[in-house]
């Protein structure tokens, strides 16, 4: 008799896992990489697939249970490893779903993440009928909201408006949608970090004139296949080097103990489709300008098509929000826990600046520095963001 086999939650899940979708039930055949349960967190996103084909034994944990790591999900019934005919494959993630009143969405036509799917199913929209527009033609939310189901007209009514006339407009027309489990789920823990945490921010500018220069030079110089470089990872290399020579910005306060961090992990801000992601870049202090700029576009590109792995955005030591592509001139960024400093960075604009003879013109970066003043002090928030501006008006002090 084949020996059972226990599908666990993986590690790294973080704080308010919970089970997005259970998608298979007791007695269904299942293949090698079908798609058990999808977790969700605060972090991460996550299909828990089964490790080799099997029939379902017992299934431990509901949709909308709390999972904490190393949690017993599905216990399985090992089988020969021949294609279940309940249990389509599909080439990225192969799903086994269980019908809940809605299409079943076990095409292999489409691409999409554990959040798409049940808001599909809520809807009643079958994901095969939805053109995705993300990357690899992964389905957004934004492509549910403009699917409309294919449907026969039903006759005017007396009194209707006939095609092709404009009809009044409703003074109380509204619209509505419901946030996603990520927005959700953010918004408590930015909610928390609000209100628990004294905010403090401090506002200066960068004088970027010259490693702006610097920046497309190198970009005429790369390859034009070659992606080109912005200002994000200059950004992080100097916040690196500032975190360095103050390293109380480099800490975590948990309770009474303020930690400091001895390695450099900069988190950085990536607006989705589902909500905001915070990946982070590892040991930023001993990275190359290049080599950081490279780890951010592979974090971005996993942020955008959900597949970011639980160490992806776990660890991080200090956080940057770039509103520049955005607009404005400065924001109040709020202090992601336990973390105890934020950099936020602003639209970057030519100011007429004096020289000692004349006025010249400079490219200024708007610089917006929130920490805990629990840890950190107005002289020493004005000191690091002073500090920070300098390195990147001459990126030769990160040599030093």
């Amino acid at each position: 008799m084949n020996e059972p086999i226990g599908v666990r939650a993986p590690q790294g899940l973080g704080a308010e896992a919970y089970a997005s979708e259970v998608l298979v039930s007791v007695g269904q055949t299942v293949a090698c990489d079908a798609v058990l349960v999808s977790i969700e967190s605060s972090k991460v996103a996550v299909d828990i697939q089964a490790p080799s084909a099997g029939r379902v034994k017992q299934v431990l944990v509901a949709k909308n249970d709390s999972v904490s790591e190393g949690d017993l999900l599905v216990v399985l019934e090992a089988i020969e490893s021949e294609q279940p005919q309940d249990a389509p494959s599909r080439p990225q993630v192969a799903t086994a779903a269980v019908q809940t009143g809605a299409a079943a969405d076990t095409s292999s036509d489409f691409h999409a993440s554990p959040w798409i799917r049940g808001l599909a199913r809520e809807r009643g929209i079958d994901l095969r009928q939805v053109s995705g527009t993300g990357p690899h033609g992964r389905i957004l939310e934004e492509d549910l909201d403009r699917h409309v189901p294919r449907s026969v007209e039903p006759p005017l009514a007396a009194g209707a408006a006939v095609p092709g006339t404009i009809a009044p407009l409703e003074a109380d027309a509204t619209q509505s949608r419901r946030l996603s489990r990520l927005q959700l789920s953010v918004g408590r823990n930015l909610s928390e970090n609000w209100t628990q945490i004294p905010h403090v921010t401090q506002f200066d500018e960068a004088d970027i004139t010259d490693v702006e220069a610097f920046r497309l030079a190198i970009n005429l110089e790369r390859q034009k296949d070659a992606p080109k470089l912005s200002l994000l990872p200059f950004v992080i290399k100097a916040a690196a080097c500032a975190l360095a020579a103050f390293p109380e910005f480099n800490s975590r306060l948990l309770g009474d103990q303020l930690i400091l961090e001895q390695n450099v992990h900069v988190g950085f801000a990536v607006d989705t489709a589902e909500g905001l992601w915070v990946p982070a870049i590892r040991h930023a202090d001993r990275l190359s300008v290049l080599q950081i700029a490279r780890e951010l576009a592979r974090l971005a590109e996993l942020a955008r098509a959900s597949k970011l792995a639980a160490t992806d955005v776990q660890g991080g030591t200090f956080t940057i929000s770039n509103l520049g592509a955005a607009g404005g001139t400065a924001f109040t960024p709020i202090v992601n826990a336990p973390q105890v400093a934020i950099l936020g960075i602003s639209k970057a604009d030519l100011e007429p600046k004096w020289d000692g003879s004349s006025f010249v013109p400079r490219l200024m970066l708007p610089l917006s520095l929130s920490y805990d003043h629990r840890v950190i002090n107005g002289v020493a928030g004005a000191r690091f963001v002073s500090h920070l501006g300098s390195v990147l008006s001459d990126l030769r002090r990160a040599l030093l």
